[in-house]
């Protein structure tokens, strides 16, 4: 039976959420656990009811729509937090897609042996806590580490997820069996070039990049800046500007990753004195384990050698790590399967960025689909993928979910 996915329907439901969080600049700014996020997630939740599901809000905050009583499900998911000045498709597009799925399916009335499930989780963009949401599903969050967790202003997650009528301390009961979810998908704008270069419209994910962030200090003395002569001054921003210099010609001698210094706090923070401490966000990604390994001790040994030059103090507390994940084969057979069957281009390829799929992966056999990203632009308000692109992802997610939940039967 041939099925087809409702666009016009998917379209104007991308749009609708757009406007939660949308800036003058063209682009969103719907942080995790913000006013913006929570109203999104209403609507959310409504648009789910609207179409049939059953709609839940868990103790982490991801929102659920469910299609079929059956014991095992197959979960279609992502995020619809963005990151500041972010765009209209990253995440929500996999999360509308799912809704259009279980939609298309419910209405057409097609028989499933499992359920259906879809997933919006909670700060996949770390405003927080990384993965926040695929964390807590999979058991593998505290009430202690909620509690230490602060965003970049110092506020803390434990007091924006009760201001969201969320207790942190019973986040344990947004955890899954993941023995009852047969699979996971996830449909995702690339965010890179490739695809597009290549005129290529399906791009199929075999492994995510592993993903380590760090705060890291570096520590001088604050002096008054007419005074202090160049050559008696223990500048921290000095030491700051020569990190950022050598970890980016270590990356350009050791290609394969990519290392992001984002977001940089000099104090006092004042024209007229010499700045006696910086604080560094930094980032590094790279598809093996074993060089994430070595880019860390490299990057923390530049950090020190810096500090001793200059009479400075080094410091790096590691925030997250994140290792890189294979995905399933069995899930990607069947995705190549459909895409051949749909006479559509793809290639194989790993994703670059990080996704809620690297987290399921560790437990559940999880699969994603790239679309092309138009000029390789995302996390910015030129972010924007092509809908006829965007019509066929939505379709190969909607054949490869029918062909997952149609095979073999569940017991219960």
């Amino acid at each position: 039976m041939s099925v087809k996915i409702n666009l016009a329907r998917l379209k104007k439901n991308i749009e609708e959420l757009a406007e939660f969080g949308a800036l003058e600049t063209g682009g969103i700014c719907r942080e995790s656990f913000s006013n913006t996020d929570l109203a999104a997630k209403r609507w959310l939740m409504e648009k789910i009811r609207n179409a049939g599901l059953m709609a839940v809000r868990d103790e982490a905050g991801n929102i659920w729509g469910r299609l079929g009583s059956k014991k095992r499900s197959v979960l279609i998911g992502s995020h619809i937090d963005t990151v500041p000045e972010g765009g209209v498709f990253d995440g929500a597009l996999g999360v509308l897609a799912g809704l259009e799925c279980l939609e298309t399916i419910r209405e057409n009335k097609l028989p499933c042996n499992h359920a259906l499930e879809m997933v919006a989780f909670a700060d996949e963009e770390g405003a927080f806590l990384n993965f926040l949401g695929s964390r807590s599903m999979l058991g593998s969050l505290d009430a202690d580490e909620i509690s230490a967790a602060k965003n970049m202003n110092g506020f803390p997650l434990a007091k924006a997820m009760a201001d969201a009528g969320l207790n942190h301390r019973r986040i344990v009961s947004a955890r899954r069996d993941p023995s009852g979810i047969k699979a996971y998908l996830e449909l995702h704008i690339e965010q890179g070039p490739s695809l597009e270069s290549a005129k290529i419209p399906i791009g199929i994910v075999g492994a995510i990049v592993g993903i380590v962030s760090y705060w890291v200090t570096f520590s001088g003395e604050a002096n008054h800046a007419g005074t202090t002569p160049m050559t008696m001054r223990r500048d921290a921003l000095s030491g700051a500007t020569e990190f950022y210099r050598r970890i980016n010609a270590w990356i350009r001698s050791n290609p394969g990753g990519v290392v992001t210094i984002g977001k940089m706090d000099v104090y006092p923070g004042a024209f007229n004195i010499v700045p006696g401490s910086v604080r560094l966000a930094l980032e590094f990604r790279h598809s093996s384990a074993t060089r994430l390994e070595k880019m860390e001790s490299s990057f923390l040994e530049i950090g020190n050698t810096i500090a001793e030059e200059m009479g400075l103090v080094f410091t790096a507390d590691r925030l997250s790590w994140d290792d890189p994940v294979s995905l399933s084969n069995n899930i990607i057979g069947t995705i190549r399967q459909e895409t051949d069957s749909l006479g559509y281009a793809y290639r194989l390829m790993d994703s670059g960025a990080g996704h809620d799929a690297q987290i399921l992966a560790q437990k559940i056999n999880a699969g994603m689909i790239f679309v092309p990203s138009v000029g390789g632009k995302s996390h910015c308000p030129e972010e924007k993928s092509n809908w006829c692109d965007i019509e066929k992802g939505v379709q190969l997610l909607l054949n490869s979910t029918l062909k997952l939940v149609m095979e073999y039967t569940d017991p219960k």
